[in-house]
């Protein structure tokens, strides 16, 4: 049996330390990309409040237009692509909108093309007496 010398470990503790540092790295990047995620997810929610309230001030007379057409340039103004607008409901003027929103993690989406990393947000506006009673 050979007799164990403490030279042979020599340079372990290196090892462990780098794939601790690689495991924290991994473990930050996936911080950082779910802090973007939510954000988006917020900054898609706001967007489409403002383009539902909008859109249903146009649909009420407030503004002259079409109400899906003022959402649009609302959501545009937000960073936000309005995906689905509908005049109607309940209450001819409610309007209900959906939007979406790219993250803005520029990183991540050049190392991943196939990963999407969008939000959406849908929100519905509409005359005071359509709020639901209490």
């Amino acid at each position: 049996m050979k007799p164990h010398h403490p030279q042979d470990e020599r340079g372990s503790g290196t090892v462990v330390a780098v794939g601790i540092i690689a495991v924290l790295i991994v473990l930050l990047a996936l911080v950082a990309l779910l802090g973007a995620a939510a954000a988006a997810k917020t900054q898609a929610a706001r967007a489409a409040d403002l383009a539902a309230l909008a859109a249903a001030d146009t649909a009420r007379g407030m503004n002259t237009g079409d109400p899906c057409t003022v959402a649009e340039e609302v959501a545009a103004r937000n960073n936000a692509v309005l995906q689905k607008c509908s005049v109607g409901g309940d209450y001819p003027t409610e309007v209900t909108v959906t939007v979406s929103r790219d993250s803005d993690v520029v990183v991540i989406s050049h190392i991943l093309p196939a990963m999407a990393l969008a939000a959406t947000g849908t929100s519905r506006a509409g005359p005071p007496e359509a709020l639901p009673d209490d």
